[in-house]
This record gives C-alpha cells, sequence and structure tokens, in this order.
C-alpha cells in the first residue's frame, strides 16, 4: 500500500486492496514466527524445510501475475527485447513475473543445494537473494519508466520504491547472516 499511497487517496476500496506485494508479505510471516519463537522459547530454527515450497508458491503467484495484464500493477516498463510481452496495453513491456520465476528457481536450486554452518541459513539465504532479486527487478518496472495510463504509478521515496525499501528492510535483517556467509567463503590465508 505504500507503493501507492498518495495515488489512493479517494480511490475506492478495490483501489486499496489490490496492488499488494509479496514482499512485505513475506516479512510479516518472519516477523510473526520469530515473535513467536521468542515467547514460546523455543531455541530451533525452524526455516529450511520451507524453501521449496516458498519457491513453489512464490513462482505460482507470479505465473497469475504474468497474465493479469496491467491492471495488477505488476508489468515491467517498456522493451524492444523480443520477449517483451504486451499486457494488454499494446506494448511490448518487460516479463518481469517470468524474470522473478527464472530467478526463484535459481535461488532455490542454490540454497538447496549449497552447504550451510548453521540450521535455518538454507531459508535465510534463500529470503535474502529474493530480497536482493526483488529489489533489483523493481527497476524494470514503474516508477522507474513510463507507466500504463490510467493505471496506478508507484511512488518513490530517497530515489527507491516502498517495495525496494522492504527488500533493503530484509536484507538488513539479515546483515550479520550474509557478512558470515562471505566470512566463511573466504580463502583463508
Amino acid at each position: 500500500m505504500l507503493q501507492y499511497w498518495s495515488a489512493l487517496s479517494g480511490q475506492s476500496l478495490s483501489a486499496w486492496l489490490g496492488g499488494k506485494t509479496i514482499v512485505g508479505g513475506l516479512l510479516g510471516a518472519i516477523i510473526g514466527v520469530e515473535t513467536a519463537k521468542r515467547l514460546l522459547h523455543w531455541p530451533a530454527s525452524t526455516g529450511d524445510g520451507f524453501v521449496a515450497p516458498l519457491a513453489a508458491a512464490l513462482a505460482v503467484g507470479r505465473i497469475g501475475c504474468q497474465f493479469s495484464g496491467v491492471s495488477d500493477l505488476t508489468y515491467g516498463n517498456v522493451t524492444a527485447l523480443p520477449w517483451g510481452w504486451d499486457y494488454g496495453d499494446g506494448l511490448a513491456r518487460h516479463p518481469t513475473s517470468i524474470y522473478e520465476i527464472l530467478g526463484v528457481g535459481a535461488l532455490a536450486w542454490w540454497a538447496l543445494g549449497a552447504s550451510f554452518s548453521r540450521p535455518g541459513d538454507r531459508f535465510r539465504a534463500f529470503v535474502a537473494g529474493y530480497m536482493l532479486l526483488r529489489f533489483e527487478l523493481e527497476y524494470l518496472k514503474p516508477p522507474f519508466g513510463p507507466s500504463a495510463p490510467g493505471v496506478l504509478t508507484p511512488q518513490r521515496w530517497a530515489g527507491l520504491s516502498a517495495i525496494q525499501w522492504a527488500c533493503v528492510a530484509g536484507l538488513a535483517y539479515y546483515g550479520r547472516d550474509i557478512f558470515r556467509w562471505l566470512k566463511e567463503r573466504r580463502p583463508s590465508a
């Protein structure tokens, strides 16, 4: 909703309920699970088993976005690339949902096949990778290019969209883990 905050004033309920992002839902779920684990004094990591189902769910969700047209607000910017997709407005656009499906598949393959030193690292690495993927994919979408006529245009704050800021927050949350992984992978002198 922060993505379209100023454009939503005076809009219908359907405008307020549409255009949500899985990034915010995923981060909210992580906060909810981590809070519940703290309250229950649950010390074990629980995320590794969710990598494959989460990747599958993200891919299935993006199939819906790919076929929803410009009204879903998930389309890409106009492109001259031969695989540009017409979402119903007569313009060839980046098929960002297809890019995301491919990226999520690659992330899941990597996270499930890599060796990690701690339980939960597969999930943390998958989510951190997904946050980075989504951060980058947002540059191929409005407001970083022309919007479809008559469709809400996302806002930017300090040059980034709300989704990108959510991705930055997700990456910051896993920052200690990212630095640990980089340190563990560095060749010893």
